[in-house]
């Protein structure tokens, strides 16, 4: 009987050619894996001596090179109504836009706070601080952070946001010819093996053998639990002497030697595990070379499902019943290695899964109030103690507040010179709320509106959010009637303009003249507390959708 073919099959074709086909593809395309490969530590320091500025980064300044790659400058927006509102246009499309599920809009004033905050984070006292982004409900400060991690994500996972951390091949051969002892094992240990074998027979698992002899590899590796930089690994007092020579007279080497934004390369210890290696190392091999030869770096991976350096808390997120990290197979082969179980302690905490990482808590209510309080000895001394052990955690701390929320931290005062706030207020650009609008219902909605009535909607919304009476306006414009045919009694347009970034072609030139940079300062300290109160995000779309349904 001939066997028949689907429609779609060529007679010639093998029922699995186009699998094996599909596999084939996948097993070439699929490359990611080779760039987490370990190297050598001599080949770090070839990578470090070719591109210093990028292996050479904290996560701060990781952080702020992050948001500058994906946040643009245009140039030639830098001028005219800008350059005198001292405002710049900021194009935050494609950090919070783009290939986000649920993007998020920010208004021309928070762009600009934003990235004045980005500035002293790279330069300014970048540890001892929690930033708190804080704002009224319904401003969009979830969609914010969650979109901000995402974008982290991908780029410390990119050639562009590489960084490197510790992992540790220690060669068993080279040990073992250095204390025989590790070889052989005396009689008392072969009995205790024997019987500790006979029971984990009958208890259906495999116990672990302190020899080598029979092992696949010939070394043990052991990855840093605080992820810290290879670089570190070398003594404070020889960190100096080794950069200049390996990078070349320049710009980055002078910053490198005095800015204070690097005085961690030169005064930062590497973590306590693998501070005990290498001096353990060192003791048993009794030569620096032979030691940096066991060195090895590879890529740090963020991965915020996983935890591995971004680590998110909501609010109903139970507390974790386990917070000590340690790998007992792997502490027994440390152990039988150096034949002393005190030696080399592999032990950390959950916070060293977000060294040099993020660690986030979405909103300070129910758990994560505990969680705020347990990060206050952290924040303030960098310090996590770990039963016996401490570890360094300098890791990039993140939380969002509703204002109500604020009362559950008030009987901790010692807290308030540890917190950074960034205001989030709801949108006052009346362009940035148009956009909103465009994303949620889709940009064929312009089609039905007349010129200037979705922008007027906008305007309507916006009103809500912004005072009535200001100081400032009232000192600057000192006859707002001359403008009725263009503006409200109030000028409340007129400072929707100005915090669009527009100075009004409709002003006058005395008035224009009149907006120097104080006056300017005033109006814009006034914009501070606008945002606050009135139609909030979700309230304007549930009335636009109203509206548009019925008209």
């Amino acid at each position: 009987m001939e066997k028949k073919t689907s429609p779609n099959e060529s007679p010639n074709e093998s029922p699995n050619e186009s699998v094996d086909q599909a596999l084939e593809l996948l097993n070439k395309n699929i490359t990611d894996y080779q760039r987490l490969k370990p190297i050598a530590f001599h080949e770090f320091l070839s990578v470090l001596k070719e591109n210093p500025s990028q292996i050479l980064r904290n996560i701060f300044q990781s952080f702020h090179d992050m948001i500058k790659s994906y946040v643009d400058e245009p140039e030639e927006s830098i001028t005219g109504d800008l350059e005198k509102l001292k405002f710049t246009n900021y194009d935050c499309t494609r950090l919070f836009v783009e290939d986000s599920i649920n993007p998020y809009f920010p208004d021309m004033l928070f762009a600009n706070r934003l990235m004045k905050q980005m500035e002293y984070l790279r330069h300014g006292a970048q540890q001892n601080r929690i930033y708190i982004f804080y704002g009224p409900h319904g401003c969009g400060k979830s969609t914010f952070l969650n979109n901000l991690l995402k974008k982290f994500e991908k780029y410390a996972n990119t050639e562009e946001g590489l960084r490197y951390e510790v992992v540790w091949r220690l060669n068993i051969k080279n040990l073992q010819d250095k204390d025989k002892s590790v070889m052989t094992l005396s009689t008392f240990e072969k009995l205790i093996q024997y019987v500790e074998a006979e029971k984990n027979a009958a208890a259906g698992t495999k116990s672990e053998v302190l020899s080598f002899a029979d092992g696949q590899r010939d070394y043990i590796e052991i990855p840093c639990l605080s992820h810290d930089n290879p670089f570190l690994v070398i003594p404070k007092e020889q960190r100096r002497s080794v950069l200049d020579e390996l990078i070349k007279n320049d710009e980055f080497k002078w910053r490198l030697f005095t800015e204070k934004e690097y005085e961690w390369v030169f005064k930062e210890e590497v973590c306590t595990v693998c501070a005990s290696i290498y001096h353990s190392l060192m003791e048993r091999l009794e030569n620096p070379a032979d030691v940096f030869k066991m060195l090895h770096a590879r890529p740090y991976h963020f991965n915020r499902r996983m935890g591995n350096g971004i680590s998110v808390f909501n609010p109903g997120d139970q507390p974790l019943k386990q917070n000590i990290i340690s790998n007992q197979m792997l502490q027994n082969k440390i152990n039988g290695l150096f034949q002393d179980s005190n030696v080399i302690n592999y032990i950390g905490s959950n916070f060293a899964r977000i060294n040099n990482g993020i660690y986030a808590l979405m909103d300070i209510k129910a758990h994560n109030v505990d969680r705020m309080v347990e990060l206050h000895n952290i924040i303030s001394e960098g310090v996590h103690k770990v039963e016996n052990v401490e570890e360094q955690v300098n890791s990039l701390f993140f939380a969002l507040m509703n204002p109500e929320d604020k009362r559950n931290i008030r009987d901790f005062p010692s807290f308030d010179d540890r917190i950074q706030y960034i205001d989030i207020p709801y949108v006052l650009d009346v362009q940035t709320e148009v956009k909103i609008y465009l994303n949620i219902f889709g940009k064929h909605i312009e089609a039905g509106f007349l010129p200037m009535v979705l922008e007027n909607f906008a305007r309507i919304i916006i009103c809500t959010r912004i005072g009535k009476k200001s100081l400032a306006l009232e000192e600057w414009i000192k006859a707002p009637a001359k403008y009725k045919n263009y503006c409200d009694e109030q000028l409340m347009l007129l400072k929707m303009e100005l915090f669009s970034g527009n100075i009004p072609r409709w002003l006058d030139d005395g008035d224009v003249k009149a907006l120097d940079k104080q006056m300017l300062k005033k109006i814009i300290a006034e914009s501070e507390i606008y945002g606050k109160e009135g139609w909030s995000g979700r309230d304007s779309i549930k009335i636009f959708d109203q509206f548009y349904s019925k008209y």
